[in-house]
């Protein structure tokens, strides 16, 4: 399925537009979402050097005889062997740690948990705990002990020391973990997150309304131009299309589609011309044979006299014969059903036999004949193919050379190529009317004299088939009336180079 460019375009700017929005939205998530759990981390980061920094290790000893000890250790719930922690702060002052459930929460306890100190908080519950005593601060998603979601910040460090007791100048390691309900923090990303999401559906949908405005108003200058070369007709090649009037990115094509008009009025102009000059070559030999045909039947005449007139019409029968092969010879060039065989060829034997066809007409108008193609001088290229061209360059010369003129053949051979030149006299054609020798039934002569006799199509053949085997076809008017097709061949490779030996 073929993809209009209105569609393509509008496809586009949508991709681009969610491509560049998500990137976007994503960028301003993450650099969010990144600032807030770095302030949130570093909020329950400094809570827990506060409590840190508060906390003092107290050191108890067992005496046998000390029962007022002994009461006074059972009454504070210590442990009566060695250790217990104390902080130098109310609790109380402290809200969040306070209250069960409240939302704030925070341990201490030694490697083995021997000793344990909560928040009221927490009551008897445990917090998550990382392993290992860390003394750089390790930061986790955590679920809170009332289910809800938090984090927490775990910190290994040594608590101060009762003063006076040197048996704890090295106090162990205690662990402290510090744990606060991030909901809210997590409420305000998933707002953030559908907030952006949805922004940016909004801006797409709105982006490509704007884009259908946009592609169709920009592709306004296409569719004008659509409508213009839909209002060409074959009657109309004359109109073009003015660049000024459409964008620059539309000129180029408005130059293209004026070149091509002007090719397609010329092959117009050429077809109708084409038309006229073969219904006029056809009418004129057709109205010879039914002239003589009617001076035959009015009246009876002798079977000499019949004999001359059925001449008459085998003679215009087979020019008109010769005029039919030359169109479907053309056809056939037309169409591309050319079929070359090649071969070595010696071009003087080729142009001594071709010329024999012409050896009457040659003769009636006192012409005279030079083949002075060196006897050496062969190409390589397609022998029935080659004649033919040769057979109509030499029929054209010897039809328009001048009573008692000359024709001659000259070759000359290049290391690139063989040049073989067929020239004659009595040329009466002008520079400019050289480049139209090619073009079918064109004469110079536009009173058209000689219709019937010559009619105009044989150097169009010429052209076409030499196009066809790889020959360059060129004329050239000479000085003192002398007119001369030459034809560049591919030469013989196995002969040595030889320049024309004859003159």
């Amino acid at each position: 399925m073929i993809i209009s460019l209105r569609t393509r375009l509008l496809l586009g700017v949508i991709a681009g537009t969610a491509v560049l929005l998500g990137v976007l939205c994503i960028s301003v998530y993450a650099i969010t979402r990144r600032y807030l759990i770095g302030e949130f981390d570093r909020s329950l980061l400094t809570t827990a050097r506060m409590l840190s920094a508060v906390i003092e290790e107290e050191n108890f000893k067992e005496e046998a005889e000390g029962d007022h000890d002994a009461e006074a250790a059972d009454s504070q719930n210590r442990p009566s062997t060695e250790r217990a922690l104390e902080l130098d702060i109310e609790v109380g002052m402290t809200g969040e740690f306070n209250n069960f459930n409240g939302g704030a929460y925070y341990q201490f306890w030694d490697h083995d948990r021997s000793l344990t100190v909560r928040s009221p908080s927490l009551g008897q519950r445990d917090l998550p705990r990382l392993d290992g005593a860390q003394t750089t601060p390790a930061y986790l998603e955590c679920t809170l002990p009332d289910g809800r979601r938090g984090r927490l910040v775990q910190l290994g460090f040594h608590p101060r020391t009762e003063k006076g007791h040197q048996e704890q100048a090295h106090p162990k390691a205690l662990a402290l973990v510090v744990a606060r309900d991030a909901g809210d923090l997590h409420h305000f990303l998933l707002f953030m997150k559908w907030l952006l999401s949805g922004s940016s559906a909004v801006v797409v949908i709105l982006s490509t309304g704007l884009g259908l405005i946009v592609t169709g108003t920009g592709l306004g200058p296409v569719r004008s131009l659509a409508r213009g070369i839909e209002s060409i007709h074959e009657d109309n090649l004359d109109r073009r299309f003015s660049g000024q009037e459409y964008p620059d990115e539309l000129r180029p094509i408005c130059a293209c589609l004026n070149g091509l008009l002007g090719r397609l009025k010329s092959a117009f102009d050429r077809q109708r011309q084409f038309n006229a000059d073969l219904a006029h070559e056809l009418r004129t030999p057709l109205a010879g044979i039914q002239s003589v045909i009617e001076v035959s039947l009015l009246r009876g005449r002798q079977p000499a006299e019949y004999r001359d007139s059925l001449q008459d019409c085998l003679r215009i029968a087979r020019t008109m014969h010769r005029m039919i092969d030359a169109l479907l010879s053309l056809a056939r060039f037309d169409s591309g059903e050319l079929s070359a065989r090649s071969e070595r060829i010696c071009l003087m034997r080729l142009i001594e036999d071709r010329w024999l066809s012409f050896a009457d007409k040659a003769h009636d108008k006192n012409l005279t004949f030079e083949n002075l193609a060196d006897v050496d001088v062969a190409c390589i290229s397609d022998r029935d193919h080659l004649g033919m061209i040769i057979s109509n360059v030499l029929d054209n010369a010897a039809e328009y050379s001048d009573a008692g003129g000359k024709i001659w053949v000259e070759s000359q051979r290049t290391e690139n190529m063989l040049v073989l030149s067929i020239s004659n006299t009595g040329c009466q054609l002008a520079a400019a009317d050289v480049e139209h020798v090619f073009d079918s039934f064109w004469r110079r002569d536009e009173s058209r004299t000689g219709t019937g006799e010559h009619f105009g199509i044989g150097l169009a053949v010429v052209q076409k088939l030499a196009k066809a085997l790889g020959i360059r076809v060129k004329a050239r008017s000479e000085q003192q009336g002398v007119f001369t097709i030459s034809l560049e061949l591919p030469p013989d490779r196995s002969m040595p180079p030889s320049v024309k030996s004859r003159s």
